[in-house]
C-alpha cells in the first residue's frame, strides 16, 4: 500500500487496525526491558498487588497501538516521524489474553508553516479490549504532502 498524503488525513477521519493478542511471556519479556515492575515481570508477584495479577505495561499498551497504526501502511513512504505524544491515559489494565484494537482518529491536519511540502497531523488514539477502552493518546506525525500547491 502506499501511504496517505496529508490532503488524505480529513479531519475526523478514523482508521481501525487489526487486532493485537498479548500473552502473559510477552508482557514480561516487554516489561523485563522497558518498565520493570513486579505486576509487570512477575505472574506469582502481581497476585499479591492492588492489580491481583499480571498486567501490562501502559508503555507496552502505546507501543502496541503505534505498531498497529504503523501496519496499516498509512504513513508507508509518507511518514516523516513525530515530534511527540499527549494526553496518555491507562484507563484499565491490559492483561495476558486481552486482545488489543485500536480505533486512530484525525483530530487535526495543517500544512507546515517552515516548509509547505510536508504537513502536521494530531491523531487521537483509543486502544480497547473486550471490555472496554484501556488506553487513549494523542499523537503528532509529520507527514509528506501531494505538492507545495497542495500544502
Amino acid at each position: 500500500m502506499t501511504g496517505w498524503y496529508l490532503e488524505d488525513l480529513t479531519i475526523g477521519r478514523r482508521i481501525e487496525t487489526e487486532p493485537v493478542t498479548l500473552d502473559a511471556e510477552e508482557i514480561m519479556w516487554f516489561a523485563r526491558q522497558y518498565d520493570p515492575q513486579p505486576f509487570h515481570t512477575d505472574i506469582e508477584t502481581a497476585k499479591d498487588t492492588v492489580f491481583e495479577g499480571l498486567i501490562a505495561s501502559g508503555f507496552q499498551t502505546v507501543a502496541v497501538a503505534t505498531g498497529q497504526f504503523i501496519r496499516t501502511g498509512i504513513i508507508d513512504g509518507n511518514g516523516l516521524g513525530g515530534p511527540g505524544l499527549d494526553k496518555i491515559r491507562w484507563v484499565a489494565p491490559v492483561r495476558p489474553g486481552d486482545t488489543l484494537s485500536t480505533v486512530i482518529e484525525v483530530m487535526e491536519a495543517r500544512a507546515s508553516k517552515s516548509d509547505p511540502s510536508r504537513g502536521v497531523a494530531r491523531l487521537g488514539f483509543s486502544v480497547r479490549n473486550a471490555t472496554g477502552v484501556v488506553a487513549t493518546f494523542e499523537t503528532i506525525i509529520m507527514i509528506r504532502a501531494r505538492g507545495e500547491s497542495a500544502a
